[in-house]
């Protein structure tokens, strides 16, 4: 009997947590499935999901389909998650205070990257992440951007690139290199994330931070000519896009990986854009993009790890139309490269676009031109308010002075109501006299 009990208490609390899990996925989701037509500065309706098309998710969303992959399967996953999270923060610790020099010496490098891999596998595998490796040709395109003449044999590198698609690919570097990443300072106060991102020897960017800007040139080179010559032993991993796409497009390259014009290791990952659910975020965001793969049985990511890329001088000289700089031309290059080998269409876009697509579809209004960030996102909210109040104290400062001048319109009256009588008096007296004079 109390087996029983104890059996329906638990398809009971299964119940209602997939309930809650998939109306959450669904309902947050809602925006970015459903047309989206608003307006320009013009007045002009347009479609913003067109538009946007790079940053816009191509898959489809199904409340049944949600709430059967949450029931069968989302509890089992987010508890494993978070178990491994844990277990992870714990092997990294032990490591770092038992090994001090993990990232110079062979011996202590060959452990950390044991543990993270092992980690890190079970993580994509106790999420139904499937990950199949794809073998695309290149050897064409290599040498047609970098020379009939160029040495595939030669794999020492400086960092490893890939296009962004979510948090998924992140966990498939961790399981493949143990690296470091390149990525907001924000991430480091992350839960469970920042722990292990610091373990992992990350590099945080202050975005908004001019200081930041102007030595963090100085600082990647650093680490990229050192992990180049074997002094330090955690490659780093770049995502030169800056935010993540739906998986159809390559967005535009930033110059980090490619200022110190060394050697990069490419890799290229990719989504089934047929299935009904894929794991790319777009417009999304990382953690609704995993709330809704606990929604979902299993996934399939695709990763194709192509060889190094060296700048050369048949692509400066050929392609010098990419641009003034030698750095242009090898970041343009590469993204030609990522482009061609990986069947994925170019898009003039980057992180300030999606931030336009985000505040559109929040607020209503577009405007191409605008230059705005994730704060002036978070803040609309707060702006409106503030403009409530200023205009409430605006109407009642209009009350008042509306108030103020009626009084003094009465004082005015009475005032010559008064006036009009002293003359009134006056007059009277005036006539008493010249009766009495007569």
């Amino acid at each position: 009997m109390s087996c029983l009990i104890a059996l329906y208490w638990i398809l009971g609390s299964n119940l209602l947590f997939s309930l809650a899990l998939s109306l959450f996925v669904y309902i947050k989701s809602q925006k970015y499935y459903k047309p989206c037509i608003k307006k320009d500065k013009d007045g002009n309706p347009i479609d913003l999901h067109k538009i946007y098309d790079p940053f816009h998710p191509h898959d489809d969303i199904c409340f049944i389909q949600l709430w059967f992959g949450a029931f069968c399967c989302g509890f089992i996953k987010l508890l494993s998650s978070i178990l491994i999270a844990l277990f992870i923060n714990l092997h990294i610790r032990i490591i770092k205070k038992c090994y001090k020099n993990y990232d110079t010496k062979p011996e202590q490098r060959k452990k950390m990257k044991n543990v993270i891999s092992f980690w890190s596998w079970t993580f994509l595998f106790m999420n139904g992440v499937l990950i199949e490796r794809k073998y695309p040709e290149y050897e064409e395109i290599y040498k047609k951007y970098l020379g009939e003449d160029y040495d595939f044999t030669d794999d020492k590198y400086s960092l490893i690139t890939s296009n962004h698609l979510g948090f998924f690919e992140v966990v498939l570097c961790m399981a493949l290199y143990a690296p470091g990443f390149m990525a907001k300072k924000d991430i480091e106060n992350y839960c469970f994330i920042g722990p292990i991102s610091s373990g992992l020897n990350c590099f945080f960017v202050d975005r908004k931070s001019e200081k930041d800007k102007k030595i963090i040139f100085d600082l990647l080179l650093k680490r990229q000519q050192s992990f180049y010559d074997g002094t330090f032993l955690a490659p780093l991993v770049m995502f030169p896009e800056g935010t993540c796409s739906c998986g159809r497009n390559i967005l535009r390259f930033k110059k980090g990986a490619f200022y110190a014009l060394l050697p990069i290791k490419p890799q290229i990952v990719s989504v089934n854009q047929k299935k009904s659910f894929h794991l790319s975020v777009g417009a999304s965001n990382v953690f609704l993009s995993y709330m809704k793969n606990l929604c979902h049985f299993f996934n399939t990511l695709y990763v194709a790890i192509l060889p190094t890329i060296r700048p050369t001088d048949y692509m400066f000289e050929n392609y010098k139309h990419l641009g003034k700089e030698k750095w242009e031309i090898y970041m343009n290059v590469v993204r030609k490269i990522y482009s061609e080998v990986g069947g994925l269409e170019e898009a003039d876009m980057g992180l300030r676009d999606l931030n336009r697509y985000i505040k559109a579809m929040r607020t209503g209004f577009y405007d191409p031109n605008e230059n705005i960030d994730y704060e002036s996102i978070k803040t609309d909210n707060n702006k409106k308010d503030m403009k409530s109040e200023g205009a409430e104290f605006e109407d009642k400062q209009k009350e008042e002075k509306i108030e103020d001048t009626i009084e003094e319109k009465e004082e005015k009256e009475k005032n010559d109501e008064k006036m009009k009588d002293d003359d009134i008096i006056e007059g009277k007296n005036d006539i008493k006299e010249k009766l009495l004079d007569i």
